[in-house]
């Protein structure tokens, strides 16, 4: 019986000298949105990284560097909302996209406008809310002038809540349903 428990004791002193190595892991998130990761491996020398003082600086060679850059949503405003038996209607009119918006970039404004504002039955993304009128208006109604302002900042379209269509000068991308 005594020997069960001395093995036992050996084995659970054992699993703790495994357990306790002298791994470190240091994680950096600079200004600019990347991040980077720098993880040592066990009985790694961490004066080998090196610093400004040592002449001789080396990475060690289990050193592992991830940079990564966080996509930035684009401002947006709901500049008309109206009340509808199967969820609202918007008008979204994205702000400071002078240097231009992407596809991906429209499909990620679309994702957060469902979330944030459900339910959505219909919604609109237009880069200038000067065309806001001209949007909720007939189509039938505008003439060749306004259609042409229309389609020049009239960049996305959801109806029924779900179908996605690009407009103007995204009209050859193909649209989408969420959730699909």
């Amino acid at each position: 019986m005594r020997i069960r428990i001395l093995i036992l004791g050996l084995i659970g002193l054992l699993v703790l000298a495994a357990c306790s190595g002298d791994d470190e892991a240091t994680t950096t998130l600079p200004e600019d949105g990347s991040a980077t990761a720098t993880s040592l491996a066990s009985g790694g020398d961490s004066s080998a990284i090196g610093s400004a003082d040592s002449p001789d600086s080396t990475e060690p060679e289990d050193t592992t560097t991830t940079t990564t850059e966080e996509a930035m949503l684009p401002e947006y405003d709901i500049a008309h909302r109206s009340p509808g038996d199967n969820g609202d209607l918007l008008v979204v009119v994205l702000e400071g996209v002078g240097d231009g918006v992407s596809d991906h970039d429209l499909e990620q404004v679309i994702l957060d406008v469902v979330d944030t504002f459900g339910p959505v039955a219909e919604a609109h993304i237009i880069d200038d809310a000067s065309v806001l009128d001209l949007v909720l208006a007939d189509p039938a109604d505008l003439s060749d002038a306004q259609r042409a302002d229309l389609d020049a900042h009239y960049l996305l379209k959801l109806v029924d809540g779900t179908s996605v269509s690009f407009q103007g000068p995204f009209q050859d991308i193909p649209g989408y349903e969420i959730g699909s």
